[in-house]
């Protein structure tokens, strides 16, 4: 637990170049919240709380209420983060997919990759107080036939971006942009800055084999960015206050990462492919401050194939080095149909978490990875008045906390 708890201040200790701002909510109601347990960030603590402007205060009356809530036997924590998914860039069913992911108490996303032409049209959906609050990567670099050309290329043949793009190479600098080399970078750096991103994503897969893949067709799809590459694309990405997440397939490929200076990594690595991360490594990312989201779930697409449990296991071992090693760990799924619940449950059916490690990993950890200069994913004073009340105490009740949920207020916004 010790060195869990150092991983999270040092993530907030990195996260701290840039000053965090809480981002106020005029229409929100006054509120003010008697009785109830408040979340400290270790247990919960019986406070009144005050709501105006959309901040929390836990000492500035309100002078007037537009209401008072008794929480009497009720416990308050901040909301839930889906810290990797892509399901917020098609119009089908979106509004589904949103009610869903604020159902569970899942207020913040983080997109990694989008088309930035394809989410455009649906952002007003985005980034108010009655709605998800999404943070975007946009075109993900990769190297010539890297991940993610052959799924582009896929989605493409299935109409997917009809009336957008015609051919894979009307893609290329939307969907992907291949660097190869340094002249790349360099040509292609301020079209990447031209989207806006919230944050950088690079693409790193079996980094260890580049030389025998990078031109091998056989490898389509399978292969990423040159290793020698990543230095140079931070040094970009920093100087432009941009942070980095590298998707990641093997624990090579986590140690390139690791060592050249990443923010986040956005997969725990060897998922589909079973072997063990180096324990040097995992203590680095801790020492780093860098953040690891789980998608551990992944494994389940393996389920039918014999040496499941095997993978499945080392899951659970690769979980646990980074925990000992204290590492920050996110919760992400990077599952379509998944909003971090099903993430959830997985990583608690592996029981290699305790329920505040759990708890702080989904709604501290997973809401600071995705937007880390805002005032979110603490009840503090100045923060943002979202928050989730619980029916049960979740130290002592974490199954099905999501549907717990008796209250959700986002930002001085009750939405239920």
């Amino acid at each position: 637990m010790k060195n869990l708890i150092l991983g999270l201040f040092l993530t907030s200790l990195f996260c701290s170049y840039a000053q965090k701002t809480a981002i106020k909510n005029p229409e929100s109601l006054r509120i003010e919240l008697n009785n109830g347990h408040w979340f400290n960030g270790n247990t919960f603590e019986e406070k009144t709380v005050w709501v105006k402007d959309g901040i929390l205060s836990f000492s500035k009356k309100n002078t007037q209420n537009d209401t008072v809530i008794d929480l009497t036997g009720k416990y308050v924590i901040p909301p839930f983060a889906e810290a990797h998914n892509h399901n917020l860039e098609s119009d089908y069913e979106l509004e589904k997919r949103i009610s869903a992911y604020l159902d569970n108490g899942v207020f913040y996303v983080k997109h990694l990759s989008s088309i930035k032409k394809r989410i455009d049209p649906l952002m007003h959906h985005y980034n108010k107080p009655n709605g998800i609050d999404v943070s975007l990567a946009h075109a993900p670099l990769t190297g010539t036939g890297g991940h993610p050309v052959a799924l582009r290329k896929r989605f493409l043949g299935y109409g997917h971006f009809e009336g957008l793009f015609n051919t894979i190479e009307e893609l290329e600098s939307h969907g992907y942009f291949i660097i190869d080399n340094t002249d790349d970078l360099n040509h292609k750096w301020e079209q990447v800055l031209s989207f806006k991103p919230d944050f950088i994503k690079i693409n790193l897969l079996y980094s260890e084999e580049y030389q025998k893949r990078k031109n091998d067709t056989a490898y389509f799809g399978k292969k990423g960015l040159d290793p020698d590459l990543v230095p140079p694309i931070l040094a970009k990405a920093h100087q432009s206050k941009l942070r980095v997440s590298a998707h990641v397939a093997t624990a090579h490929d986590f140690h390139v990462a690791i060592n050249a200076g990443v923010d986040e990594i956005a997969h725990l690595p060897e998922i589909h492919n079973g072997k063990p991360i180096a324990l040097e490594d995992a203590q680095l990312a801790a020492q780093k401050g860098v953040v690891v989201t789980t998608t551990a779930s992944l494994v389940t697409k393996n389920r039918k194939k014999t040496n499941y449990e095997q993978l499945l296991g080392n899951v659970r071992s690769n979980l646990k080095t980074l925990k000992e090693a204290g590492a920050t760990i996110a919760i992400g799924s990077d599952m379509y149909n998944d909003n971090s619940v099903g993430e959830f449950q997985l990583l608690h059916s592996l029981d290699q978490f305790s329920n505040l490690e759990l708890l702080k990993m989904w709604c501290e950890n997973s809401a600071t990875t995705t937007f880390p200069h805002r005032k979110i994913a603490h009840l503090k004073e100045g923060y943002e008045a979202s928050f989730l009340v619980l029916n049960v105490n979740p130290l002592e009740h974490m199954d099905n906390i999501n549907k717990s949920i008796g209250l959700r207020v986002k930002q001085g916004t009750i939405l239920n």
